[in-house]
């Protein structure tokens, strides 16, 4: 498994819940209001693809891979066991 952060920057108003189900339906944990943490067999092409159907050309999008243990502070309950559970 590989681990990813990923983060997006949403331009206008507009419906985006087929990106967050994407994100849900990888398991993913929400780090900050834009920013996912993800497990997945596949590499940063393949996820960076995978999410870009689900944005619009006006929006931004970023699949950085984990190499080691993040550091965080003060993000959304869950996040130091996704970590923990994950990184020695």
């Amino acid at each position: 498994m590989a681990y990813y952060a990923i983060s997006y920057q949403l331009n206008d108003e507009k419906d985006y819940q087929s990106l967050w189900d994407a994100f849900k339906d990888l398991d993913s944990h929400k780090v900050m209001n834009s920013v996912y943490f993800v497990e997945v067999d596949d590499n940063t092409s393949v996820l960076l693809e995978h999410f870009n159907q689900f944005i619009d050309e006006d929006d931004h999008l970023a699949v950085i891979p984990m190499t080691e243990r993040p550091c965080k502070h003060r993000c959304y309950t869950g996040t130091k066991a996704w970590i923990d559970a994950r990184f020695i």
